[in-house]
């Protein structure tokens, strides 16, 4: 800019020629002129614009032919905008604007545009505002990218270091500024302080600072105060640079936050002789982060205590349901009926028993606290396997359709959590077809992008329905714990967050797409397994394997009385010999007294001194090769320390499950 300004024509500028300058214009020139910071400084009547090239990148294409002519006709766009802030400026009043908006054209097109900035007035050598200087930041970046005004700061910070001693007209800039400065030596006295700063010590500490006092003799009288001034001022001047909010001030009068900015001032040889602060107060700032901490937290807490609501209403109907079945059924089966209405009430008895373990089902995969039971299974044979149970969870007006390719690979999955989401979204379209309708099973393989970029293999499972859909709004919540759109007691909200577990404990993925009035697909994709799949068992078939596993004595430790009487009746039923104990002391005795005992079938909590797992490592310890397997009720067991010691088996039980378990040994 010295070049273009020692080269241009200023026969045409109402700043005149150069050689006629005013001392304190051609002093703010060569002061901007050294600058790296976006200055200008705008002179006289008709405010001549004189600016440098820091600056030169804001004017865009006005440069450089807006230099040296009037300010106003360089920013005709935004002269409304800022017209108020330069007569306050030539009225002798300085003002500071942060992130102002405002909307230029400097590259041939209007662009909005954010910018922070001081209007200083400037004295002429006879004490008469003469001009205005700008000292000027482009916020356009930040902003857009919510980024708190630190380049800014630290470049005028910077400035102000190097000339605070040599530039009066720069200490006048500072002392217009709103932000609190204070300067200080080694010795914790002040070098210098705008009126900004001081005004505001004085408000909150009741004393009023000067050049060359001491701020911790000032503060004498307070010495908790003194502690906290010297606290931060002893890093600044022991080298430390480094920014900070921390709350000053006398409760009494008033304690505010501020944001300190701390930077160590360098003499002429270099060395430290102290160090300066910019501090800015960011009270409300404070008080809205806490009141919208606060305010998350709450919400928080009302979601936690809604979804634990939505949890206890819809389980607690549902178990109220089913305990209405087994009531009346049992008082059905007390009375003389036919035996077509025995088998009726069996029937509705069965269903309660699968609704029932569904649910428990649902909430122990929702809680993650069942240790999945990984095996590589045949995904054909399993979904074959798993139709029955499907069509007998639907109406007579639902069909279901199964397209499954010849050659689908093996997957790893839990089988157990497989079937329950098969079930999960086969209900799901059944409740989407109040009418009936058709639910489309289709599986097929196929190499998608896996987590790592490349490629993988997995099968892809889906289940279709021609239902109502869902709208975009549903889909957004509808892997929501406790989320439903059915009615009270027809749903949990644990099936489609169940099937969205149980892809991810896989290993794989899950997409669902729906249309209102046009259906829902969710598909699945499972990892292909490299593994030979575990052959899948049909209990249907022809032979019964139970009968295979001979007689036995098992030795049954359950301190539940009715539970005890049906599973002894179970055992019966599978051919053997049972001796119950109500408890771990019993059941050591019975140990101890019968020598023909082939398996102990124990309960997990057990009254007493001695629970289930302490009792059965007893057992082992006495007899090493005894097969041994543990049942529960309790959720969280099944990943509670020792439980990979054994073989255990959730209740309900069904018959078949518990040959299954027994079958161990």
């Amino acid at each position: 800019m010295g070049a273009l300004m020692r080269s241009h024509d200023w026969s045409d500028s109402p700043l005149g020629q150069p050689e006629q300058w005013p001392q304190a214009l051609r002093t703010v020139v060569d002061l901007l002129l050294q600058s790296q910071f976006p200055m200008f400084v705008a002179w006289g009547e008709e405010l001549g614009f004189i600016y440098n090239d820091s600056y030169a990148e804001i004017l865009g294409a006005k440069h450089p032919r807006a230099l040296g002519r009037r300010f106003k006709d360089i920013w005709t766009e935004i002269w409304t905008d800022i017209a108020p802030l330069i007569d306050a400026a030539m009225s002798g009043n300085a003002s500071f604007h942060e992130d102002l908006p405002l909307v230029m054209n400097r590259k041939g097109y209007d662009e909005q545009t954010w910018f922070t900035f001081s209007y200083s007035p400037v004295h002429d050598d006879s004490g008469k505002v003469a001009g205005m200087f700008c000292a000027v930041c482009e916020s356009t970046g930040r902003v857009l990218a919510e980024r708190a005004l630190r380049e800014l700061n630290e470049t005028l910070e910077r400035r102000v270091s190097a000339s605070l001693a040599e530039r009066k007209l720069l200490a006048d800039i500072v002392e217009g500024m709103n932000a609190f400065v204070q300067v200080a030596d080694l010795e914790y006295r002040w070098l210098a302080i705008n009126q900004a700063a001081a005004n505001e010590f004085e408000r909150i500490f009741g004393v009023r600072p000067r050049v060359g006092s001491s701020m911790l003799e000032l503060l004498a009288s307070q010495p908790e105060h003194q502690a906290a001034v010297r606290a931060v001022w002893s890093r600044a001047l022991a080298g430390e640079e480094f920014v900070e909010i921390a709350e000053f001030g006398d409760p009494d009068r008033d304690r505010r936050s501020y944001e300190m900015r701390y930077n160590i001032l360098l003499g002429a040889d270099g060395q430290q002789i102290g160090a300066y602060q910019f501090v800015y107060d960011v009270t409300e700032r404070v008080r809205d982060q806490e009141r919208l901490r606060l305010a998350q937290d709450m919400l928080r807490q009302s979601q936690k205590m809604e979804s634990l609501g939505q949890l206890t209403g819809g389980v607690a109907h549902d178990f109220n349901n089913l305990l209405a079945v087994f009531a009346n059924g049992l008082q059905v089966l007390e009375r003389d009926v036919s035996a077509e209405q025995r088998q009726r009430v069996y029937a509705s008895l069965r269903r309660a028993v699968a609704r029932g373990s569904g649910l428990t089902r649902q909430l122990l995969s929702f809680s993650r606290r069942r240790t999945p039971n990984l095996e590589t299974i045949d995904l054909a044979a399993h979904l074959a396997l798993t139709r029955d149970l499907v069509t007998r969870s639907l109406r007579g007006d639902i069909a279901v359709e199964m397209e499954l390719a010849p050659d689908l690979w093996p997957v790893e999955v839990d089988a157990g959590e497989l079937e329950l989401a098969i079930l999960n979204l086969c209900v799901n379209a059944r409740d989407a077809m109040p009418v009936g309708g058709a639910i489309r099973i289709t599986a097929n393989n196929v190499s998608e992008v896996g987590e790592d970029g490349g490629f993988a293999n997995f099968v892809r499972l889906s289940v279709e329905d021609k239902g109502c859909g869902m709208s975009p709004e549903v889909q957004s919540h509808v892997f929501e714990p406790f989320f439903t759109t059915k009615d009270v007691g027809k749903g949990s909200g644990l099936g489609l967050p169940q099937v969205y577990g149980f892809v991810q404990q896989s290993g794989g993925r899950l997409t669902l797409d729906s249309r209102v009035g046009v259906g829902t697909v969710v598909t699945l994709l499972l990892p292909r397994s490299l593994q030979r799949p575990v052959v899948a068992v049909d209990a249907a078939s022809g032979a019964d394997p139970r009968k295979a596993l001979g007689r036995g004595h098992v030795l049954l430790v359950e301190d539940d009385v009715e539970v005890a009487a049906l599973t002894r009746e179970m055992l019966s039923e599978l051919g053997f010999t049972i001796l119950h104990a109500a408890s771990s002391t019993a059941a050591l005795g019975a140990l101890a007294n019968a020598r023909d005992i082939d398996i102990v079938l124990a309960d997990l909590m057990l009254p007493g001194g001695m629970g289930g797992l302490e009792l059965v490592r007893e057992i082992r310890r006495r007899r090493p090769g005894l097969p041994i397997v543990l049942t529960t009720g309790n959720p969280e067991a099944t990943a509670g320390p020792g439980s990979g010691e054994f073989a255990l088996l959730l209740k309900p039980y069904t018959l078949d499950e518990l040959w299954g378990a027994l079958s161990v040994r």
